[in-house]
């Protein structure tokens, strides 16, 4: 089989997102690391915080809050410090990815308690991603926890996400079928890459190439505003955000020769069965309460978030329809063997839920606080090794268990790196209508990831899923959940 070099996608595996291989290639050029002791294993010392006399006292509203960690504080870095990745890399679905990822970190000073207890001061990221296939992504991330030491925490996210060819497959519990298309009447595939090789032959001057696929735009802004009670481990928050998404479909379109036959998401629209056909404004207001006992945000290793999100919008906030989403999601974190070595166990759930006049493009958000562009089951946020929003519903259910080793602890070019080899199981199913529930047809899946951990709060992912439907190679940032 032959990868297309871009545009129709899909059926070539692995799937490669982006490819950070100039830092790779930088860092084999400076030799041998030098190891720090923790490096070989990594055990947990008997004391693993500094004594409470070397700690400056936090205030009264972050009292409960968990201190950072022992093995983790000391290669926390001083001040304000900048990580950049190149993201270079060949992508089957997109062609060749070119871009990068600057994030800038301000820790503060060390005689400071938020020092021992924040994950930052402030962090700002900017990404850019371009690919010849005509994808881009253009994304400004704002974290400022503990504004002015006060226990106020902003958040905002904003951006311009192309997609040149974004998936749909359908909604609802119909998706969870085998994939089928009208050009192979009562055909069905179990595998994706013989579904996508079948929709990309030419039968007589007709293809069903983009069947699964639409042209989305979205320019996408949200800002969150978050307060700290029960000592630093409740944060109630409100927010806004406001989307315009632009959707164009392909059907009659010539590609290669031939024209494309109508697509699913035309036929649905036929149907009467979506809402939103050429797209809309996403002006959603939003209420959520967030638990938070982990010790440290970006790399937990102890303690549990749990995450309630109510979003809704109304014809008098420009929205073309009254809908509402709320989102409840749980993750809990804790060491195994500590005097051993680092081995956290990590999982999470979520349930997400859609009612109202919902626009299709809406039905694939999962979205949480920090977390605002997770969307519907498959993919690397949810079931690896199943296509993006391969399932979406109006109840959607997902689930996530990762076992994280920390390899190593070392650092090269005063920069501090720490390999991880991360094993998963992944498991998620839409349903129709809430109350609705059966134990049959979940999906599941399984793979290995390798991860690197780069002064701390910036990780790598590099993640290999396996599902009935094939297998697929993920490059991402940060952890999955």
């Amino acid at each position: 089989m032959t990868c297309p070099m871009f545009g129709e996608r899909r059926g070539c595996a692995p799937r490669i997102r982006s490819c950070p291989v100039i830092l790779l290639g930088l860092l084999w050029l400076t030799g041998p690391p030098t190891l720090s002791p923790a490096a070989q294993p990594i055990p947990a010392t008997k004391s693993e915080k500094p004594p409470a006399s070397a700690v400056p006292a936090p205030p009264d509203f972050m009292r409960n809050k968990p201190r950072i960690p022992e093995f983790t504080l000391k290669d926390k870095r001083e001040g304000w410090y900048v990580t950049g990745i190149p993201l270079i890399g060949s992508d089957p679905d997109s062609g060749f990815n070119y871009g990068a990822s600057i994030q800038w970190f301000d820790d503060g000073p060390k005689d400071s308690p938020f020092f021992y207890y924040a994950p930052y001061r402030k962090r700002v990221a900017a990404n850019v991603l371009l690919t010849t296939g005509g994808t881009q992504e253009y994304t400004l991330e704002y974290d400022q926890p503990y504004i002015a030491d006060s226990r106020w925490r902003v958040r905002a996210f904003g951006g311009y996400l192309g997609n040149k060819f974004e998936n749909y497959f359908g909604i609802g519990e119909r998706t969870l079928g085998p994939l089928q298309f009208p050009g192979t009447p009562g055909t069905s595939y179990g595998n994706a890459s013989d579904y996508f090789d079948a929709l990309r032959e030419d039968r007589g001057g007709r293809t069903w190439r983009r069947y699964n696929f639409y042209d989305k735009r979205q320019l996408l802004f949200t800002a969150d505003l978050e307060r700290d009670y029960l000592g630093g481990l409740l944060r109630p928050l409100v927010g806004l955000q406001t989307s315009h998404v632009e959707a164009r479909d392909y059907t009659g379109v010539e590609v290669k020769g031939a024209v494309n036959q109508e697509t699913l998401l035309r036929e649905d629209f036929r149907n009467g069965r979506i809402r939103g056909f050429d797209g809309g404004w996403l002006n959603l207001l939003r209420l959520g309460l967030t638990y938070d006992s982990r010790d440290y945000e970006p790399d937990p290793t102890d303690g549990v978030l749990g995450q309630i999100l109510l979003e809704g919008t109304t014809r008098w906030l420009g929205a073309s329809s009254d809908y509402g989403h709320a989102t409840v999601g749980w993750q809990g974190y804790q060491r195994l063997f500590p005097e051993l070595a680092r081995l956290v166990l990590a999982a999470n759930a979520a349930y997400s839920v859609h009612v109202g006049e919902v626009p299709f493009y809406a039905f694939p958000s999962m979205g949480v606080p920090t977390d605002e562009q997770k969307q519907g089951l498959g993919g690397w946020h949810t079931l690896r090794g199943y296509h993006a929003n391969r399932f979406v519903g109006k109840v959607q259910m997902q689930g996530n268990l990762e076992l994280r080793w920390t390899l190593a602890d070392f650092t090269v070019w005063n920069q501090n790196l720490r390999p991880m080899l991360v094993p998963f199981v992944d498991a998620g199913r839409v349903f129709d209508r809430v109350g609705r529930f059966s134990v049959n047809d979940w999906k599941v899946t399984g793979g290995l990831s390798v991860r690197l951990a780069w002064n701390l709060a910036t990780l790598i992912s590099f993640d290999y899923g396996f599902s009935r439907e094939g297998n697929l190679f993920y490059m991402e940032l940060g952890h999955p959940f």
